[in-house]
């Protein structure tokens, strides 16, 4: 094979478990009315259920950067994807909560790993200039990932039961593993870390160190972290559990309906990322779209939470711009590249992807707790609407972070300004 099959190959082999992986993230909207009625689970415990991945996920982000940087990429995707494979199938076969709500924690093990292999097998075989093309090529495939987690899904469980196609899925992940662990391959000549990490000479340990501390420490980076929370961590929440039972319960939508509608949110999403980055590079500008996509997505929960309803229309347009706000998270990432030194972009990425995931898991937990505290099991739709004060005002926290977000286009002056001191602090240049 020459070596653009070996890169098509590589880059195929980790696309299939990354859109596993998606599928896995999202599934609980789909199917966590019929696990909830295996296991007579209330809302606090689904929302646990579904929680689960991102907390893991959260807590997985640093050690899996470490893991994938000391070790390659081989090892770890096949590891992560057979991780996520094992996770699937304890869910499929469990018989209690407890073990069920350890399937999920695979998942979100596993999927830190192939994210992380994912985006370092994109960074080393790819030239830079098209590092951003193929992250939104990468973005679309989750997102189709997260579609098939919706209404096809929902289709698939008027004739299979919930645990036969986790079983399935399982096994079908577990031989992408073994694929991956046989054929992976990285380019001749390529570095265990790639440019865009690389870490300064004078120890790995104390570089590691004192990069953590510098991305902690930068407000830019808190400010970027807040903005994508507000549109992605709310977003995942419901797209990934309780978008279903919030249209359907709370809006009078039926259950094919309430999936047909996650799913065409998920749409813009896709396309989104793969197009928002083109055009955050012709217009010169990165800031103009992340303040944009976090006010079109505060006005999306608004809808959902105070707008009279009459049909289901309301609904699909919230939900399509709360998926279509989703899709800056490829220019924030780009943000974030070109706020730091070279050397904590990998850790700088790491933090705000922690953020955006234990918002999540913050949101699908919260909510659960607000249901059950108000009504219990049976929650009524004013409940279901009410419990949406908690991801309308993350949002509004988001939106109101992005006018302290400083510009970051064009990259050539920000490589030159992050070389000196203050570069991370976050302040304007005039007054460094």
């Amino acid at each position: 094979m020459n070596l653009v099959a070996w890169r098509t190959l590589s880059y195929c082999l980790l696309a299939a478990a990354f859109f596993i992986g998606f599928f896995n993230r999202f599934a609980p909207a789909s199917f966590a009315l019929p696990i909830g009625r295996s296991f007579g689970l209330g809302p606090a415990e689904i929302g646990g259920l579904g929680a689960a991945h991102f907390w893991v996920y959260t807590l997985m982000q640093i050690p899996a950067g470490l893991i994938v940087d000391r070790m390659g990429i081989r090892v770890p995707a096949a590891a992560g994807t057979m991780l996520t494979g094992a996770g699937a199938l304890t869910l499929g076969l469990a018989t209690s909560y407890p073990i069920a709500l350890a399937g999920p924690g695979l998942v979100g093990f596993g999927m830190s790993l192939v994210f992380v292999a994912m985006m370092k097998n994109n960074a080393i075989w790819f030239d830079r200039r098209r590092f951003g093309q193929i992250t939104g090529c990468t973005l679309l495939v989750a997102a189709l990932g997260s579609i098939t987690a919706e209404a096809p899904a929902h289709l698939l469980l008027k004739t299979l039961d919930w645990r036969p196609i986790f079983i399935g899925l399982g096994a079908l992940t577990l031989a992408v593993g073994v694929l991956i662990s046989r054929l992976w391959r990285s380019p001749p000549g390529a570095q265990d870390i790639h440019g865009a990490t690389q870490a300064p000479p004078g120890g790995d340990d104390l570089a590691r160190m004192t990069a953590w501390h510098d991305a902690v420490r930068s407000p830019q980076l808190w400010l970027i972290l807040l903005a994508i929370s507000g549109t992605n961590g709310t977003f995942y929440a419901f797209a990934g559990l309780w978008g279903t039972r919030l249209l359907g319960d709370g809006f009078g939508m039926s259950g094919d309906a309430a999936s047909w509608v996650l799913t065409a949110a998920l749409v813009p999403y896709g396309l989104g990322s793969l197009l928002v980055g083109h055009f955050s590079d012709g217009l010169q500008t990165r800031k103009a779209f992340v303040l944009s996509a976090s006010l079109l997505g505060s006005l999306a929960w608004a809808g959902l939470l105070f707008a009279t309803w009459s049909s289901g229309a309301l609904g699909l347009a919230c939900f399509l711009a709360l998926g279509l706000s989703s899709a800056q998270v490829v220019v924030s990432f780009a943000a974030v590249k070109e706020s730091v030194p070279e050397h904590v972009v990998g850790v700088s990425l790491a933090l705000v992807n922690m953020g955006v995931f234990l918002t999540t898991a913050v949101i699908e937990m919260g909510y659960g707790w607000a249901l059950s505290w108000s009504a219990g099991s049976a929650a009524t739709p004013a409940d279901l609407r009410a419990a949406l004060w908690l991801p309308a005002l993350v949002s509004l926290a988001g939106f109101v972070a992005t006018f302290w977000i400083r510009e970051t286009f064009p990259r050539a002056k920000q490589s030159a300004t992050a070389r000196i001191p203050g570069a991370l602090s976050g302040r304007p240049d005039s007054q460094r």
